[in-house]
């Protein structure tokens, strides 16, 4: 890499520090390029992106937050979109999209997300979102709930199943 304050090379290094982040302190290797002339560290976008990111992953890992491709995921499973998704749980309009591009929900918001992975809660937030969702909506949203609830247990009755089958093996 070249040193944008010389020009001549610089060289990655990295060291241990900690940051603040939402009032907590958080350890990373932070990354920094050293000019080999001017003794100066400097960083690039993608360095910051990398020391950022430690952090975030940090914080959404100690209160088990979902990271954006479990957002996704579980608003995929129901086959809604992100506004509507956003409204059945009574978040800010564009907040779930935000929510799976990357931005950081509040712990409060991260665990109502994640409870609603179980299809019985869904169907608890949909039935209580239905001043603002059609009847029709509401009835393909809970049967696409019940649906994943039948499927669940189909697989469940077939693990017991095979679970006895190998069990009960002579060896």
């Amino acid at each position: 890499m070249k040193s944008p304050l010389t020009g001549n090379e610089a060289s990655l290094h990295h060291e241990l520090i900690t940051l603040t982040y939402r009032k907590e302190k958080f350890e990373l290797f932070w990354h920094y390029y050293l000019c080999k002339d001017s003794g100066e560290k400097f960083t690039t976008l993608e360095l910051e992106d990398l020391n950022i990111s430690q952090v975030h992953n940090q914080y959404r890992e100690k209160y088990r937050i979902p990271f954006p491709e479990e957002i996704r995921e579980i608003r995929q499973m129901y086959d809604v979109s992100a506004n509507k998704m956003s409204e059945i749980l009574g978040l800010g309009t564009n907040a779930y999209r935000l929510y799976e591009s990357g931005e950081i929900p509040s712990v409060s918001n991260g665990r109502l997300i994640l409870s609603v992975k179980d299809p019985a809660a869904f169907i608890r937030q949909v039935q209580a979102s239905s001043h603002i969702l059609s009847e029709k909506e509401a009835n393909k949203l809970v049967m696409k709930a019940e649906a994943i609830i039948a499927e669940n247990a189909k697989r469940m009755w077939d693990l017991l199943f095979l679970d006895q089958i190998f069990e009960n093996q002579a060896p």
